[in-house]
C-alpha cells in the first residue's frame, strides 16, 4: 500500500526552494491583481484622503506582524537571528538609505517590487530600472562600494548594548521601559502598533481588492519564516530564518543567473523568481500584457537614476519596502521602522517636489499665454 505525500517526506534543501517559488508566485499573482503598490501608497498619503494603496500596505504590514507574532508567541520561531534584530543599529545607512530609497522609487514609478510585477507585463522601463537596481545593490553589497558603505555603517552604527539593550526589538525597550515580562511587553507593542493601523485602514471604504490583496501579502511574511525557520530548517546546517524582501534577493538573482554553473539558489531567488511568474500569469489571463518603453531621453535617465538610488539605498538601509517596511517591522526591529519611516519620508519629498514643479510649470506657461494674448491684442 503506497503512503501518502507528505512535507516530511522532502530534504529541507527542497522545502525551500518550493516554499520560496509558491510565495513568489502568490505575491506576484496578487499585486498584479490588486495592484498593491508602496510607491502609491506614498502618493494616496500626500494626495487622497481615501488613500486606498496606502490603506492595503498598512494591512499588510498588520497581518504581516500580526502572524511573526503569533508564531514568536507559540515558541515556533525564533527572529533573534535575523539580519533585522543585531545589537549594531546602523542608524546612518538606515535612515540615509531610506531616503534615497524613496526618492529612487518615486523616479521610477514603483518600489522592487512593483517593478518585478511591471516588468512581468511587458514594462521594458520596469525591466531596465530593475536592471540598474539589482548592478547598483550587488556593487553596494559586494562590489566596489561595499567597504565605504562598511565604513559608513559602522561610523554612524549605535551600539544599543551601551543602553542596556540586547539586540533593537522593541519588545526589549518596553519590557527595560515600562518594567514587564518579555511576554507582556510583546503584547503592549503589537496593540500600540496595530490598533491605530487598523482604525486608519476601516475608516473609510475602499475598493475590496486594496484591503484583499494587502491581507493576502501580509500573510506572506509569516508564511515566509514558516518555511525558513521552521519547515526547512535544518540541524545540520542551520541558517538564519528570513522571509519575502527584493532589494537583496534581486541582485543574487541578477547575479545567479550570470554564473549559473557556479552559483546556488536558495529562498530569495526563488522568491524573486516566482514573483514574475505569478505577476506574468495574471497579466495575460487579465489580457494586460504588452510592451511598454521608454518616453525620450529625458524619462529614460530619470528611470536610471532611480534605479541606482533604490539599489544602493535599499542595501544601505538593509532592505526596502517589502523587507524592512513588511518583513522587518513584523519582527518588531526599531531600524526596520525607521528604514520605513524614512523610505516614506524621501517619497513624499520626491512627490512634493514633483508637484511643485508641475505647478510651476502650469503658472509658467499661463503667463507666457497671457502675454501672446496681450501682444496680438495690442497688434
Amino acid at each position: 500500500m503506497k503512503k501518502g505525500f507528505a512535507v516530511a517526506d522532502l530534504d529541507p534543501r527542497t522545502i525551500l526552494l518550493l516554499g520560496g517559488l509558491a510565495i513568489g508566485l502568490a505575491f506576484g499573482a496578487i499585486a498584479r491583481w490588486s495592484a498593491f503598490c508602496v510607491r502609491g501608497a506614498a502618493e494616496d498619503l500626500v494626495s487622497t484622503p481615501d488613500a486606498p494603496r496606502l490603506r492595503g500596505y498598512l494591512l499588510a504590514a498588520a497581518v504581516a506582524l500580526l502572524g511573526t507574532q503569533a508564531l514568536i508567541g507559540a515558541g515556533l520561531l525564533d527572529v533573534g537571528k535575523t539580519l533585522y534584530l543585531p545589537a549594531l543599529l546602523p542608524l546612518g545607512g538606515v535612515v540615509l538609505g531610506g531616503l534615497a530609497f524613496g526618492v529612487g522609487m518615486v523616479l521610477t514609478g514603483g518600489c522592487g517590487a512593483r517593478l518585478l510585477v511591471l516588468a512581468a507585463g511587458g514594462n521594458l522601463r520596469s525591466l531596465v530600472s530593475l536592471m540598474v537596481l539589482a548592478i547598483a545593490a550587488y556593487t553596494t553589497l559586494r562590489g566596489l562600494l561595499a567597504l565605504p558603505r562598511q565604513a559608513f555603517s559602522g561610523a554612524t552604527g549605535v551600539d544599543l548594548k551601551a543602553f542596556g539593550l540586547a539586540d533593537q526589538s522593541l519588545t526589549g525597550v518596553a519590557a527595560k521601559v515600562w518594567g514587564v515580562t518579555s511576554t507582556s511587553a510583546q503584547a503592549l507593542v503589537v496593540a500600540a502598533l496595530v490598533l491605530p493601523a487598523l482604525a486608519y485602514v476601516f475608516r473609510r471604504r475602499v475598493a475590496p481588492r486594496h484591503l484583499i490583496g494587502g491581507a493576502l501579502i501580509g500573510l506572506l511574511v509569516p508564511a515566509g519564516f514558516a518555511v525558513t525557520g521552521i519547515l526547512a530548517a535544518d540541524e545540520f546546517n542551520p541558517l538564519p530564518p528570513e522571509s519575502i524582501t527584493v532589494t537583496g534577493p534581486l541582485a543574487q538573482t541578477l547575479v545567479y543567473g550570470l554564473t549559473y554553473t557556479g552559483a546556488t539558489m536558495d529562498f530569495g531567488i526563488a522568491w524573486v523568481l516566482g514573483i514574475s511568474v505569478g505577476a506574468a500569469l495574471v497579466a495575460v489571463l487579465r489580457g494586460e500584457a504588452k510592451l511598454q518603453g521608454f518616453e525620450g531621453a529625458g524619462n529614460t535617465a530619470r528611470y536610471l537614476v532611480g534605479g541606482v538610488l533604490m539599489g544602493v539605498g535599499g542595501v544601505l538601509s538593509i532592505g526596502c519596502t517589502i523587507g524592512q517596511g513588511l518583513t522587518g517591522v513584523s519582527t518588531l526591529s526599531i531600524g526596520s521602522l525607521l528604514a520605513i519611516t524614512a523610505i516614506f519620508a524621501g517619497a513624499i519629498l520626491a512627490l512634493k517636489r514633483r508637484q511643485i514643479a508641475a505647478a510651476l510649470r502650469q503658472r509658467l506657461a499661463g503667463q507666457a499665454a497671457d502675454a501672446a494674448i496681450g501682444a496680438a491684442s495690442r497688434s
